[in-house]
This record gives C-alpha cells, structure tokens and sequence, in this order.
C-alpha cells in the first residue's frame, strides 16, 4: 500500500461524517435554505484567496520545474474555475470579489485559513502538500458520492454538485495523489507520521467547516 493510499484509507471516515453533515445532506436534497447557502459561498470564496496563498507558497519553495507546473496548474484552477463558479453565485447575492475584502471570516474559517498559512509559513513543500490536499480530495470524494444518490439530480444545487464530481476533476485529484506519493513516500516514518497528522488536521478542518452554517 502507498504511503497516500494510507493516508486516504485513515481519512475517508472523516470525509463520510462530513457527507453526513446537515448542510451536506439538505444541498444533496435541494432542502438547504438558500441563505445558508450563500454564507457557505461567501466563507469558501474567503477561505479560496488564502487558500490559493498557499500554493504561491509552493511554487516559490519548489525547485523542480515539473513541480513548480504542476502547482500553477492547481492554482491556475483556484483562481479562475473555481473562484467563477463562486463569482456566479454571488452576483446572484448581489456581490462581488471586492465585497469579499471586507467580510470578516467566521471562526471556523479563521481556524482553517491560520492553519494553512502557519504551515505555509515554515515553506516545507510536503507539509503543504499535506494540507492544502484534503480540501480538494474530500471534495471529489463528498460530492461524487452525492452525485449518485437518488433525487440529487433534482436539487437546486445540482450544478454545484456536479462541478465537484466531475470525472476531470476526479482525475486531477488522482495526480495529486500520485505527486504527493513521489514528493512525500520516500520519507522516513516519523516524518510519514508528522504528514498524516498534517492531513487528518486539514480533514477535520473540512468538517468543522461544512458544519460552519448550523452552528450560528
């Protein structure tokens, strides 16, 4: 088993509770109040700029040209593709990208946003990999299990759902997973350890997060 194969298999329980969140379950139904949809959007497109901090992080620690491509890809991804799926939503609040500037992130983003860029901060490439992976993978993961169960189709968040359990984008996060394994498997044990503790912190972070609107 791969050092990332490990890593996943400890997490992905953490990722179910997060499928089974009330948030999660009331967009899968199209149940989710709309307003509790549009702090969600609002608090993800924060937590996105930090978020894409992170791998400009990255790219000034990388050394290999290859890596350095790789997490331009990823942050070329951040800033336009997802950042336009969130634009489209907030011009329907009647918001844009520069409203964001002056919102203050609740405390669960807070915690979230501290966390990456205390990791960042201390510019170890794989200690980045290790946090900034579980948002996107336990995305793929959550909402592609979302995505076949029945009804979903029908909820008014389909198109969002949809975006997230795309097979292009589930192909993305099976290179990511094979870089970290080249970037971060030939480590010794302890250092393993001290990832996959980075990794399960950025899981439970995710949760805290879709748990974020039920909590006020």
């Amino acid at each position: 088993m791969s050092f990332m194969q490990d890593v996943l298999n400890h997490n992905k329980p953490i990722w179910d509770k997060c499928a089974a969140t009330l948030f999660v379950r009331e967009m899968q139904t199209g149940k989710l109040p709309f307003d509790c949809f549009k702090e969600y959007m609002i608090q993800d497109s924060i937590y996105l700029k930090h978020y894409a901090r992170v791998y400009g992080k990255a790219i000034y620690h990388a050394t290999a040209l290859r890596d350095i491509q790789l997490y331009y890809s990823v942050l070329n991804f951040v800033t336009d593709t997802e950042s336009a799926v969130r634009l489209k939503y907030l011009s329907q609040f009647g918001m844009t990208d520069d409203d964001m500037e002056w919102i203050a992130p609740l405390p669960e983003n807070q915690h979230y946003i501290d966390f990456l860029l205390q990791i960042a901060e201390r510019g170890n490439e794989c200690e980045m990999i290790m946090a900034i992976l579980p948002c996107m993978l336990s995305y793929s993961y959550i909402f592609r299990k979302l995505s076949a169960q029945p009804g979903s189709k029908e909820s008014r968040y389909w198109d969002f759902i949809q975006d997230y359990a795309d097979d292009l984008y589930a192909e993305s996060c099976r290179e990511l997973c094979n870089f970290a394994d080249r970037k971060c498997g030939e480590l010794n044990k302890l250092e393993k350890e001290k990832l996959s503790r980075i990794f399960e912190k950025a899981s439970l972070l995710e949760l805290d997060f879709w748990n974020m609107a039920y909590r006020r």
